[in-house]
């Protein structure tokens, strides 16, 4: 009976010393995306349960945006509004977690990769996905809160002027992200003709 030989093939020492100069240039950015990321859905969800832990000035914010008492909004229906904020911040998650897995790519070497291009375009979609569920979410908020269907507040709209900033962010993203895979893909089609 012949024993099977896994034969693990090591990178040479030129490429081991490329990596760890890239990890030396490209690392200290990597971590801070990574801890910035965490701070900002960390950040997003303290800020958010301190502002919502004041019922009354969160219903004086919404009685003066669609002009109405909202003073008598049952705990229960409060409640209701701030699951539906919650929510709408877990939709945040999917972005940390692809930043978080786009910087380990790169900390890994892998820059200019086809899966690098595929957790950036996965961090613009997940962006997009961030921003529609936040403007939908403030609809339903709006609902929650008046106890009945709202889809457009008397005063101003649900969609602000930074969900389009972000927006314009998030495609960016996209498009680097298909660049870089086109690039990626013609270097490996290339590489393997060479």
């Amino acid at each position: 009976m012949s024993e099977a030989v896994i034969h693990v093939e090591t990178p040479p020492l030129a490429t081991l010393a490329l990596r760890a100069d890239l990890r030396a240039r490209i690392g200290w950015i990597c971590h801070a995306l990574r801890i910035a990321a965490v701070l900002w859905i960390g950040w997003a969800v303290v800020s958010t349960l301190v502002s919502w832990s004041d019922k009354a000035r969160i219903l004086e914010a919404y009685g003066f945006w669609f002009s109405a008492d909202f003073t008598g909004v049952s705990d229960a229906r409060y409640a209701a509004a701030v699951v539906a904020v919650l929510l709408s911040l877990a939709a945040g998650v999917p972005v940390v977690i692809c930043i978080w897995r786009l910087a380990g790519t790169y900390l890994a070497g892998r820059v200019f990769t086809v899966d690098a291009a595929l957790w950036l375009r996965r961090a613009g979609i997940a962006g997009v996905a961030a921003i529609v569920v936040s403007v939908l979410a403030r609809a339903v908020i709006a609902s929650i809160i008046a106890g009945q269907p709202v889809l457009i507040p008397p005063r101003g709209s649900f969609v602000l002027p930074q969900d389009l900033l972000h927006l314009i962010f998030a495609v960016f993203v996209l498009a680097l992200a298909h660049i870089f895979k086109a690039a990626a893909e013609m270097a490996e089609d290339h590489a393997q003709i060479v």
